[in-house]
């Protein structure tokens, strides 16, 4: 009997052992959950104000610090919501820039981190416009040519007929 009350209360002691620590460990990874949350959130803060600033720079004219405002942006948070946003706003300091190649650059990489959003469709017809004032007309015609034959919106895929279009009219008053 007395054999039986020891296994029993070793048993109990570990039973209750168990239950402790396992709760213990139960909380401690609810509280890193919970801490994993604040540290994303509070990131995601501190993108949204760089992203303003980068906005205020752009207001006031002062391109070359929103663009490097912008780059940080896209350096140190890396998969933020506000993301696309950002690159918008790069490709718009460009343009007033005149940095047309940088703008063909960005473009893309917009289209090509959402390719199939409408504003990802109309980032890769902007690029295309940006490598027709280069004078790159041969990416350009890959391009315009691309979206014709694989976009499902056909406004976009209207106004890449239409810049197509152009092209030649402009090719073929070269060539006379």
């Amino acid at each position: 009997m007395r054999q039986n009350s020891k296994q029993w209360l070793g048993f109990s002691f570990g039973l209750l052992f168990l239950i402790f620590f396992g709760t213990g460990s139960f909380l401690s990874l609810q509280a890193e959950r919970s801490t994993q949350t604040v540290f994303a959130k509070e990131r995601d803060k501190q993108g949204d104000l760089l992203f303003q600033k980068a906005k205020e720079f752009l207001e006031d004219r002062n391109h070359y610090q929103s663009v490097e405002t912008c780059k940080s942006f896209l350096i140190l948070y890396p998969g933020h919501p506000k993301t696309r946003e950002v690159r918008k706003t790069l490709s718009a300091n460009y343009r007033m820039t005149g940095d047309i190649l940088a703008l063909a650059e960005n473009e893309l990489k917009i289209y090509k981190e959402y390719p199939n959003t409408e504003e990802g469709l109309e980032s890769y017809l902007i690029s295309g416009k940006a490598y027709v004032r280069m004078g790159r007309e041969d990416k350009a015609y890959q391009i315009f040519q691309d979206i014709i034959k694989n976009t499902y919106s056909s406004k976009i895929a209207q106004e890449a007929e239409l810049e197509l279009t152009q092209m030649e009219i402009l090719g073929e008053s070269k060539n006379k």
